[in-house]
């Protein structure tokens, strides 16, 4: 059954999975702008919180710059919990059809 266009917008801006996007994978990690290190204060308790290492630091004018590898990251929301920014958030991967 097609979801009428209200019912589509609706979703979209509620942030709800269309039927044309399905998950493709677990949950994770995404760094967002209130990080301590994006605004050049060192920190990198994510990164020591991180049982995989999947959370990076690249050096970059102004200081490291954290980066998440997919690839690596489980999901287990242990930097989460470790960052004192509240700067991380899960996210799950979708993909479009």
């Amino acid at each position: 059954m097609d979801d009428s266009p209200d019912l589509k917008r609706r979703n979209f801006l509620l942030g709800r999975l269309s039927a044309t996007r399905q998950p493709v994978g677990p949950a994770v990690a995404v760094i967002t702008q209130s990080c301590f290190a994006l605004h050049g204060i060192a920190c990198m308790s994510c990164r020591d919180a991180c049982p995989t290492g999947a959370v990076r630091f690249e050096l970059a004018l102004g200081g490291a710059r954290p980066r998440i590898q997919v690839d690596a990251c489980t999901g287990c929301s242990d930097c989460l919990q470790a960052c004192p920014a509240n700067a991380i958030q899960l996210s799950v991967l979708e993909e479009t059809s």
